[in-house]
């Protein structure tokens, strides 16, 4: 349980300020460990990411990266740790697994890399600093930040999206599948920058969280990468405000669980000035209708004919890194709600009785 703070910040805000400085670190001094996984992997034709929770988010930002940079051609899949461990896929000596898991010590993770490397596969852990020894079977181990002291994870999430992000563009190159390298690296030493700039919205940000922590429910949605974007951003509100939170792909929202949301609820949706930004804008102005609070997230490609309260606009920046940019508001989001509900964050609410019993009841 995380140790109780009285005052702001907590540990919360302290880690997703800290992102920018911690992935710089990333670019450093887990270089040579990613360089050395690189050219382990540059033979395989096949990589698998695997995790869960929020390293099942990354994982699926880490497959749509994978199709973005070589036009398709690569041959990559997320998989949930948990259903690999239980219904595993078939894999083999020109396959890469790639198992995302912060602490190291999560069971389901731990039994992917052991069924990985049993079949024969090329294993990567990526793991935060000093990690269980669950991995340390693992061929290749990646590490990224210390440990998270908040029940909800931030700084782990977007310092292994670094790793991966410089992971696949090496390995692409090697695979001669790399489109426009050059341009992909310098792009991705700007992010910490880029975040920087993001976390100048926070003022924005705290006067919507006031309105949306009324709400019962929070609905965000969001297209490619930032769909696993959404997810994340709902992952975060149950962990820290314990609100009703759900993350869509931008058309599925439409297809039944528009049915079940109505005035009660808030919904954000993001936006990165790629053609699917024309049904997220559908969709606001759909929710309008309705009566919900409506929160965009938002490039200024992006920012036009947009139906919303509130416009959060964002530097402006390739959209394939848009997993780094709009996670930052809407980790402020699920903050700033928690401290208007008058909850700590950083709990989890494992410093409650029924909360802290029902845990001795599972292993994560």
């Amino acid at each position: 349980m995380a140790e109780t703070r009285s005052k702001h910040p907590y540990f919360l805000y302290d880690a997703i300020v800290a992102q920018p400085h911690l992935i710089e670190q990333v670019f450093s001094k887990s270089r040579g460990a990613i360089d050395r996984a690189i050219q382990a992997a540059a033979n395989r034709k096949r990589i698998v990411f695997i995790g869960i929770g929020t390293s099942l988010n990354a994982a699926n930002v880490a497959e749509r990266w994978m199709r973005h940079h070589s036009g398709g051609r690569a041959l990559a899949r997320a998989e949930q740790s948990f259903e690999f461990a239980h219904y595993p896929l078939a894999l083999g000596a020109d396959d890469v697994a790639v198992i995302i898991t912060h602490t190291g010590t999560t069971s389901q993770s731990v039994e992917a890399l052991r069924i990985a490397k049993s079949m024969g596969a090329l294993t990567i852990a990526l793991t935060g600093q000093l990690p269980g020894e669950g991995m340390l079977d693992a061929d290749h181990r990646i590490e990224t930040c210390e440990q998270e002291v908040a029940f909800a994870y931030t700084k782990s999430y977007t310092t292994a999206l670094a790793a991966i992000a410089h992971f696949i563009l090496g390995y692409l190159e090697k695979r001669s599948l790399l489109k426009d390298g050059s341009a992909a690296r310098a792009a991705l030493e700007k992010v910490p920058a880029l975040m920087r700039e993001a976390l100048k919205t926070e003022s924005q940000v705290r006067e919507a969280a006031h309105l949306v922590a009324e709400r019962n429910r929070i609905v965000f949605f969001g297209a490619g990468t930032c769909w696993a974007t959404a997810s994340e951003a709902a992952l975060k509100i149950k962990e820290s405000s314990y609100i009703a939170a759900e993350g869509f792909e931008t058309e599925e929202i439409l297809h039944g669980p528009f049915s079940e949301i109505d005035y009660r609820g808030a919904i954000i949706g993001m936006l990165t000035g790629e053609p699917a930004d024309e049904r997220a804008r559908t969709i606001l102005r759909a929710a309008k209708e309705l009566g919900m609070l409506r929160l965009a997230v938002t490039t200024p490609a992006g920012n036009r004919d947009i139906s919303a309260e509130h416009t959060i606009v964002l530097p402006e920046s390739p959209t394939w890194l848009a997993p780094f940019t709009h996670v930052v508001p809407l980790q402020l989001l699920t903050y700033h709600i928690a401290l208007a509900r008058k909850i700590n964050p950083d709990t989890g609410r494992q410093d409650q009785d029924a909360h802290a019993l029902a845990h001795k009841v599972y292993k994560l």
